[in-house]
């Protein structure tokens, strides 16, 4: 009985132990899964910091740039928003095509980036971009838009739904760095929504008002 006793008893220790193990590993793995997110966070801040110069040139013909796209876009640029915006040269850093392999003719023609040197005519071209609304060149409709990591590009993709669903509805809205959803509300305060969820989630709440 004695024998049996200490055998249970220690079964219930080895269970004891199994459990406080178990228990640790958990823990362990919520502050790797904590610093992993962190660390994910940091290197995509950092990839989009790298890219804050960039701009993105989407539907331009392959081949349209010449030899010396640098030369070709620092005098494009302008010419297509409009030179009196410009009071110095616009300096380019670098400008090339996307390294995927050339497309046949019948396919859309691969992106280019531009690294432009000032960040601030980054943003001005961005912005004249927008302004002028339908850019054209050889009968095709060309897109300027700013670069970033292809996580960020996705999140502000998944956003799109929601506010195409705003403006729907007449709320006035923007999409705003990194990507969140802003919105004005009929007091004039702003709101921000970090999901299409949120967004959805308040149009609902709009609905039983």
């Amino acid at each position: 009985m004695a024998g049996l006793l200490g055998r249970v008893m220690e079964a219930e220790q080895r269970i004891s132990d199994t459990e406080d193990e178990v228990c640790r590993i958990d823990c362990l793995m919520k502050v790797t899964r904590q610093e992993n997110e962190t660390l994910k966070d940091k290197v995509e801040y950092l990839e989009n910091y790298s890219r804050r110069n960039n701009i993105r040139i989407v539907g331009m013909k392959e081949g349209s740039e010449g030899s010396d796209p640098v030369k070709f876009f620092s005098e494009w640029l302008p010419n297509i928003l409009g030179t009196q915006h410009f009071s110095e040269q616009l300096d380019i850093e670098r400008a090339h095509r996307t390294l995927n392999p050339v497309p046949n003719p019948d396919k859309p023609p691969r992106p280019i980036l531009v690294r432009l040197l000032r960040y601030q005519d980054r943003e001005k071209i961005l912005r004249l971009a927008k302004q002028k609304g339908e850019i054209t060149m050889d009968g095709r409709r060309i897109s300027i838009f700013p670069d970033m990591s292809p996580d960020l590009a996705k999140r502000r993709k998944q956003m799109i739904p929601a506010l195409k669903a705003l403006k729907e509805r007449k709320v006035s809205c923007y999409l705003v760095h990194p990507a969140r959803i802003k919105i004005l509300t009929e007091d004039g305060k702003s709101r921000f929504f970090e999901t299409s969820g949120e967004a959805f989630k308040y149009l609902e709440d709009q609905d039983k008002t």
